[in-house]
């Protein structure tokens, strides 16, 4: 699952929002081709990067994005990803 979205620092990028392999699909390359045809399909809008998210515990996951040549922003740019749940959301919107 993939949609887009704007920086104004690096312009228009894919966003990839979901993205899994089921276990017994796994190392036959599907990963591979799936990224491919992401790839074409932000090449093809125009788009100057893919970006995802992957949780810091899964580790095959960070080293198979790695190998593909994905940078790691955490560790390259220093980001932080912050979240206001809906509490806060309520909170602030009523000050």
């Amino acid at each position: 699952m993939y949609y887009f979205t704007y920086d104004p620092r690096i312009g228009k990028l894919l966003y990839l929002e979901d993205f899994y392999i089921m276990e017994p699909y796994r190392g036959l390359g599907n990963g591979s081709e799936i990224l491919k045809t992401l790839s074409q399909t932000a090449l093809e809008t125009n788009c100057s990067y893919m970006q995802f998210l992957v949780v810091i515990w899964n580790k095959p996951s960070v080293e198979y994005y790695m190998r593909c040549g994905a940078s790691d922003l955490s560790a390259e740019e220093g980001w932080h990803l912050f979240r206001f749940n809906e509490e806060m959301l309520l909170r602030m919107a009523a000050e």
